[in-house]
């Protein structure tokens, strides 16, 4: 009977650049396509994929073994840069996994470094609600908080206001 083969337990967060995100996005789709159902459906999962193609976004994943025998994917990020008349800052805007407490301090580190070597002044995340009790150790605020009305056919809106006077706010 053959051992196991024993790996290093070590969870470590990884930058994709974007001539490797084919390589590794059949690890990620999966968990990207998932946030974005979420998220209410602005983009699908390939639209964030050829923007990481391209570049106009990044791709974080978080990659190891917890248990010594296996490694697998333990979540992702997605971020963009945006250039404010004012600054630079770099946007999370999916953040997605399992397991965080093993990545959440690479991550967070990992991100500054990333945003400071790209002249950003700022880091911003667009994040579910829980997100930010996580983050305050690392020093976030909640500066906003996202509010969201889906808006369905126009036509149908103005039927409506025009036979109850309600605007729907």
């Amino acid at each position: 009977m053959q051992a196991e083969r024993l790996i290093e337990k070590r969870v470590d967060v990884l930058h994709i650049h974007n001539h490797d995100v084919e390589r590794f996005w059949p690890l990620v789709n999966f968990m990207i396509a998932e946030a974005l159902k979420y998220s209410g459906g602005y983009a699908n999962a390939y639209h964030i994929k050829d923007y990481l193609i391209e570049g106009s976004m990044q791709l974080f994943v978080v990659f190891g073994s917890d248990d010594g025998v296996k490694q697998k994917v333990f979540g992702c990020l997605v971020t963009r840069i945006t250039d404010q008349p004012n600054l630079r800052q770099l946007e999370g805007i999916i953040l997605t996994g399992e397991k965080r407490e093993l990545w959440q301090d690479d991550m967070a580190a990992m991100i500054e470094n990333f945003a400071i070597q790209n002249d950003c002044k700022r880091l911003c995340m667009l994040a579910r609600p829980g997100w930010s009790k996580v983050v305050k150790k690392y020093g976030w605020k909640v500066k906003h908080v996202e509010l969201q009305k889906e808006l369905f056919d126009r036509a149908v809106c103005l039927t409506h206001a025009s036979r109850t006077g309600c605007l729907g706010i």
